[in-house]
Order: structure tokens, then C-alpha cells, then sequence
């Protein structure tokens, strides 16, 4: 019995101190917040709060100064018509590479669908719909009165034509094959891809000769015509080429050297060529790369420079 009583005043003596000390540590807490002694709220006078706020709000009053400064002195450098790096000091470093369309999903670079359901290639035409709109004859009018008609260029354009854009008539230029009216020729397992150009500020494509024509081209003879950027695609392993079946240009050599260089013009539309696989298997997956040609544009795959890569599927 004595030793249960003991406990028991043991364990009431330990509960006191507990308690005790909660309120101790409570009353220091509340004595931090504010100390009635001094006026001090969490251990500052109200002097020393005021000049700890006037030393931060001059403290940051100069840092946004100084980034206001420097914004200015370098918006001050930049001129909106043209880049401040250009030539061999771009990031292009005067190699132009290519964009395909249809691209629905920017994470994949497939283009595959069921011929026998609209519902599988609807994203792919109203995609390639949706960018050809910026090309519509009614839009490029309205947008600027500075555009020229070059039908008449057969070779390059004179150096005080290059302030002026050439208008690209998607009618004329990509023909009536490739049109929305027939689905772009994926209803018919007959599919449409757009190629188009990077831009590259100032950039002049230079020709070919008889003499300086590369191995590719001349295995494909009338692909090339002078004052055009080739364009060429193929399967990139055997069986791709076996049973790809016959690839179609529209415009068949390729971009014309009249839409070039690119100076920001404006309205401005970079030219585009249409490819057309006109007969490939089904159910097999391509593997189809497309490059174009100039004699100064370079082939890179790891840089994907002079070239594009995409994969198509027909179910």
C-alpha cells in the first residue's frame, strides 16, 4: 500500500511540474510577442522595426532601379526589324532545317491513322487546314499592301526588291491536288505532309551546277531545276523504300529562290512544298526522312540541319 501511495504522489508531483513548465514556456512565448516593459513586439522597438522596413524598401527601390536601367540600355541595343545576332553568329548558323505538318501532337513526330475512320485523320486535315489559313489570299491582303507578285521570277529578285515580300498563292504555287476538299488524300490512304523551312534572316540559297549536282539528285533526274531548293524524301531503310511506293512534290523542284532572303518583311509567308506518298503499304510503319538541297546547305542528323524525320502509318 505504501509503495502504491508513493507512486501515485510521485506521478501527481511530475504532472504539477509539466504543467508548470507548458505555462512557462507559454508566458515566454507571449512575453516574445510583445513586452509590455519595453514596448517590444517579437524583440523589436518600434524604431527598430521602422528602419528595418526603410532599409528594405530602399534596398529593393534601387534593385528595381538598376534592372529598370539595364533593361533599358538593352532594349536601347535591339532593333525590331532584325536580329542582333545574324550570319555565322546566329544559332542557325546559316543552315537552314525543316517543319512538317500535320503535327496535332508537337510530342510525337507520327502521323498515323485509319483510312476507313474520318474520326482518326479529322485532327491531321484540320491541322494542316488551320495552316494553310495564314496563307489565304484575303488574309496576306489585308495584312500589308507590301507584298509583290513574283510570278514572273524565274531566278533570284534584285537586291531593292528584298524590302518587299513575295506573296506565296498557295493555289498556284501547291496545286489542286493536296486540298481540303479531298481530305488532303488521307481519306483515299493517299496522304499529304507539309514541308516548310526554318528562317534564317538574310540567308540566300545558292544553286547547283551540271558539275557540282550531289549523287542524290542525280539518281532522281527532273527533281532538280536550277534557281530551286530541292527537296527530296525517301524510307530510311530498304524496306521503307521497297514499299513506300511513288512520292509526289507539289511544287515538284522544290522552293523557289524568289522567296528568299528573309528580311522580316511584312506579311511575309515562308514558301511551302507539298509531299504526296501516292501509294504506301498499309499496316507497316515508315520511317521517312526528307532533305533539301543547296549548295550551301549541309546534312546533319544529329543537328537535324538540311532535313527533316517523321514516321507514317496507314491502317
Amino acid at each position: 500500500m505504501a509503495s502504491t501511495a508513493g507512486s501515485t504522489a510521485v506521478s501527481s508531483l511530475l504532472g504539477r511540474l509539466q504543467s508548470k513548465g507548458k505555462e512557462q514556456r507559454f508566458s515566454d512565448f507571449c512575453n516574445f510577442v510583445y513586452t509590455s516593459e519595453n514596448g517590444k513586439v517579437l524583440g523589436r522597438t518600434g524604431k527598430s522595426w521602422a528602419q528595418l522596413f526603410l532599409f528594405f524598401i530602399i534596398f529593393y527601390a534601387c534593385l528595381a532601379g538598376f534592372l529598370a536601367a539595364m533593361l533599358t540600355v538593352f532594349f536601347f541595343t535591339l532593333d525590331s526589324t532584325e536580329p542582333r545576332l545574324k550570319g555565322s553568329e546566329s544559332f542557325l548558323n546559316l543552315n537552314p532545317g525543316m517543319s512538317f505538318r500535320p503535327q496535332p501532337d508537337a510530342r510525337t513526330t507520327l502521323i498515323r491513322y485509319h483510312r476507313a475512320h474520318r474520326s482518326s485523320f479529322a485532327p491531321l486535315i484540320d491541322n494542316i487546314a488551320a495552316f494553310l489559313q495564314f496563307y489565304e489570299n484575303e488574309l496576306q491582303t489585308t495584312e500589308t499592301g507590301k507584298l509583290k507578285d513574283c510570278s514572273t521570277v524565274k531566278k533570284f529578285r534584285e537586291d531593292a526588291d528584298w524590302d518587299y515580300a513575295c506573296r506565296f498563292d498557295i493555289t498556284t504555287e501547291l496545286g489542286d491536288i493536296c486540298v481540303k476538299q479531298q481530305t488532303f488524300g488521307y481519306a483515299d490512304g493517299q496522304p499529304c505532309v507539309i514541308l516548310k523551312l526554318n528562317r534564317i534572316f538574310d540567308w540566300l540559297p545558292e544553286s547547283y551546277t551540271n558539275d557540282t549536282l550531289p549523287q542524290e539528285l542525280r539518281d532522281s533526274p527532273g527533281l532538280w531545276q536550277e534557281y530551286f531548293i530541292t527537296v527530296k524524301c525517301e524510307g530510311e531503310n530498304p524496306a521503307d523504300r521497297d514499299r513506300l511506293g511513288p512520292i509526289l512534290y507539289y511544287p515538284p523542284h522544290g522552293f523557289h529562290f524568289k522567296y528568299f532572303p528573309f528580311r522580316n518583311q511584312q506579311g511575309y509567308r515562308s514558301p511551302l512544298v507539298f509531299v504526296k506518298f501516292d501509294n504506301p503499304e498499309t499496316a507497316m510503319l515508315f520511317m521517312i526522312t526528307c532533305k533539301v538541297y543547296a549548295r550551301n546547305i549541309e546534312h546533319d542528323v544529329v543537328e537535324r540541319t538540311g532535313m527533316v524525320h517523321f514516321e507514317l502509318m496507314v491502317d
